[in-house]
């Protein structure tokens, strides 16, 4: 630009510098052009001058710096060409609205290059004015903040993310679970904080040496972080330990969590690869929750730690929860400890319980389901000793057992002509396993030779709030088991949210419904509207209905009536060892009537 076009530029912005040279009132003189140029072009801020319609009239060195476009390019054309995309409309609504209010605006905006790489500034606007009051120009004077910016993103890095694992270090896992409590607070949800320990770390770092205990510690988070849901966090608190926030977490407890915490203990006991021999780790968990177990940050970490603390003293690899109090605790252990005795003794047993047609009242399939004949207490109905394996080891090792012994059994009846299905109950944490399918397809090899069992023989039910812990996984899980021919039931249908966008994504092919809204369906409107409900949803996506807990004849022919497909309940047959079914089979006088 020629230095007088300039001179002219600043004499429209302050009319006063019009004024001649010899007027003595006038101090301090005007700039000589070039010096007034100079100063223009020599500031490390960038400058842009545009007209009262926020056209571009002059522009300085810097800026054409800073923003990459040449003088020339930007000529008659408005600020709106630098724009990055990053604010709406209600920003730059409300800078112009203060601009015209004040005649300035102040802050920060990320504007593009002309080689489209964003550049952060820190920009001022000035409105300019004639002695009149007559709006003339608009200056903006801004700077570049990028590499501030980068800066402090580095910093921010690092006062809150692990340089070693990338994970939300303690800081940061303070601060969104301090976000977690809030939200809680405001809409009465719950959240669960897990401390999660590798067992044994110390040993296998100092065995393995420093560099692959590093890079075992970063497969390790990364297992961890793959088997979480995507709202939940999974932190390095420091060392060999974790922290996992969790929202949505049911009563908080360990067993409302033990799916995902099923996942988090099965992963890590896959062997790591790290080039040399196979390394397997195992990890301890303690559990606590807001409101239950603290009202802060600080409170649920001590009283995880605790919990933690207690999962690795009664011999690690599992998960406590900070409600489990000693006594609880010991008792548990006790009954764990007669548990495994009894399934190295062989005092478990399956008992069967039959599933008929609601019309013909034939005989279609039973219901596995586990006893155990206690030494001392007895025949043990399921509810006497299952909620102590819950979120245990033993929890998988148990339903192997119970699909192992019911393929079995249904490969004898098969040999024998009876064309019945068998019913086994699996619990979250082996719905919850990586590989379902092959883990039921190795249990059915060990049961009985492959070409002898019909997998079409063979449903599993779920509990229908397990299915909904992760739908995602509960699908495929389910998918890849129907590939083999294997059925799934969902379990207590009716008593978690029951609705179509999830059905449509399971694809079950019965509906068990629960015995709650069946027992109460003859005096109560609401359990029988609730039933025929079931029935309709289920006909809707030709699904098969099961109704449990038949008590009577009357409850049978309700049920008939409204469409239900088969019947179970103490009502038809009460659970029975497989000689005394085979009886009942064979003596239809003996059996429903």
């Amino acid at each position: 630009m020629h230095p007088s076009t300039f001179q002219n530029t600043l004499s429209r912005l302050d009319p006063a510098r019009s004024a001649s040279p010899a007027n003595d009132a006038l101090w301090p003189p005007p700039l000589p052009d070039g010096v007034a140029r100079h100063v223009f072009d020599a500031t490390s801020d960038g400058v842009l001058v545009t007209d009262a319609h926020a056209r571009i009239v002059e522009v300085n060195a810097a800026f054409e710096a800073i923003t990459g476009y040449a003088r020339a390019q930007v000529l008659g054309q408005t600020p709106a060409l630098l724009s990055s995309g990053r604010h709406g409309v209600a920003f730059y609504r409300e800078l112009w609205t203060q601009l015209r209010d004040e005649g300035t605006w102040e802050g920060e905006l990320w504007n593009r290059r002309a080689d489209g790489r964003l550049v952060a500034e820190r920009l001022r606007i000035s409105a300019v004015h004639a002695p009149g009051g007559e709006l003339t120009h608009y200056v903006g004077v801004f700077s570049d903040l990028t590499a501030h910016k980068r800066q402090q993103a580095r910093l921010e890095r690092l006062t809150h993310y692990d340089a070693l694992t990338g994970l939300p270090n303690r800081v940061l896992a303070l601060e969104r679970l301090g976000r977690l409590i809030a939200d809680a607070e405001r809409h009465g949800r719950q959240v669960a904080v897990c401390c999660v320990d590798l067992d044994h770390f110390g040993a296998v770092n100092e065995r393995i040496g420093a560099a692959r205990g590093d890079a075992l510690l970063t497969a390790a988070a990364r297992r961890i972080r793959e088997v979480l849901r995507v709202a939940d966090t999974v932190a390095r608190s420091g060392g060999d330990e974790f922290v996992l926030l969790l929202g949505g977490a049911g009563d908080g407890s360990a067993t409302a969590v033990q799916p995902v915490l099923d996942r988090v203990l099965h992963a890590l006991s896959q062997p790591f690869a790290l080039g040399g021999e196979p390394l397997a780790l195992s990890a301890s968990i303690g559990v606590a929750t807001y409101p239950a177990h603290g009202a802060t940050p600080e409170q649920l970490l001590r009283a995880a730690d605790q919990a933690l603390y207690r999962a690795k003293s009664l011999g690690r690899n599992r998960a406590c929860s900070a409600g489990d109090g000693p006594g609880h605790t010991l008792a548990q252990e006790t009954l764990l400890e007669e548990l495994r005795a009894a399934l190295a003794t062989g005092q478990l047993s399956l008992h069967y319980q039959p599933k008929v047609c609601a019309r013909t009242r034939r005989c279609l399939g039973v219901e596995a389901l586990v006893r155990w004949q206690h030494p001392r207490r007895g025949l043990l109905a399921p509810g006497m000793f299952l909620p102590a394996v819950v979120g245990t080891p033993l929890e998988l090792v148990l339903d192997r057992w119970v699909l192992r012994e019911a393929v079995a059994q249904l490969v004898r009846w098969r040999a024998a002509g009876r064309g019945l299905h068998v019913a086994v109950n699996l619990s979250p944490a082996t719905l919850a396993l990586p590989d379902l399918a092959g883990t039921v397809a190795a249990v059915v090899e060990e049961a009985a030779p492959r070409q002898l069992v019909p997998l079409e023989g063979i449903e599993l039910e779920v509990l229908e709030t397990a299915a909904l812990e992760d739908l995602e996984a509960a699908s495929h899980a389910i998918e890849a088991c129907a590939r083999q021919g294997i059925s799934f039931a969902l379990d207590d249908f009716g008593t978690g949210y029951s609705s179509l966008s999830y059905l449509q994504r399971l694809p079950v092919s019965t509906l068990k419904i629960d015995r709650s809204f069946v027992s109460h369906m003859l005096e109560s409107r609401g359990d029988l509207h609730i039933v025929r409900a079931v029935i309709g949803l289920a006909e809707a996506f030709g699904v098969t209905t099961v109704a449990e807990g038949v008590e009577t004849e009357a409850h049978a022919r309700l049920l008939a009536e409204l469409g239900c497909h088969q019947l179970q309940g103490y009502g038809i047959a009460r659970p029975m060892p497989a000689p005394a079914l085979e009886a009942w089979l064979d003596a239809p006088e003996a059996g429903p009537g």
